[in-house]
């Protein structure tokens, strides 16, 4: 695949992840991702945690991408997102992504944010809705 699609499938998934319904055609059979405080996440993994969050939030995460850059097969997307919790909180975090794509598809990504804005809002109670 062509760098230029890279970028354009690893922006589609960011962008379907603000209509909360993170879109799974994009994501390679295989897919694993990596979230600061939980490790390596297989696929059903991140569907569980992308469920769980929007069980807090009032609206999906509105995700502002500030800078894209792709070589070969990865594409770094800096961003920040945004979202009002149901309890009235504002969850707001900048993000830093790693996607490598294999066939025109994400099958590793890397998420680097601020773990201590989702443990400042959360506390245990993320991870324990998340099993």
């Amino acid at each position: 695949m062509s760098i230029e699609r890279n970028k354009q499938t690893a922006l589609a998934f960011l962008a379907s992840l603000s209509t909360g319904q993170p879109d799974a055609s994009l994501l390679d059979d295989d897919a694993h991702w990596w979230v600061p405080g939980m490790g390596t996440i297989d696929r059903a993994g991140f569907f569980a945690i992308s469920d769980a969050f929007q069980s807090f939030a009032k609206e999906p995460v509105t995700m502002e991408i500030s800078a894209v850059t792709a070589e070969e097969d990865r594409v770094a997307i800096e961003a920040s997102g945004r979202t009002e919790l149901k309890d009235g909180r504002i969850y707001a975090n900048t993000y830093h992504f790693l996607f490598r794509l294999r066939d025109g598809k994400i099958f590793e990504a890397r998420e680097h944010n601020d773990s201590q804005v989702p443990a400042a809002l959360f506390g245990s109670a993320f991870k324990e809705s998340v099993g």
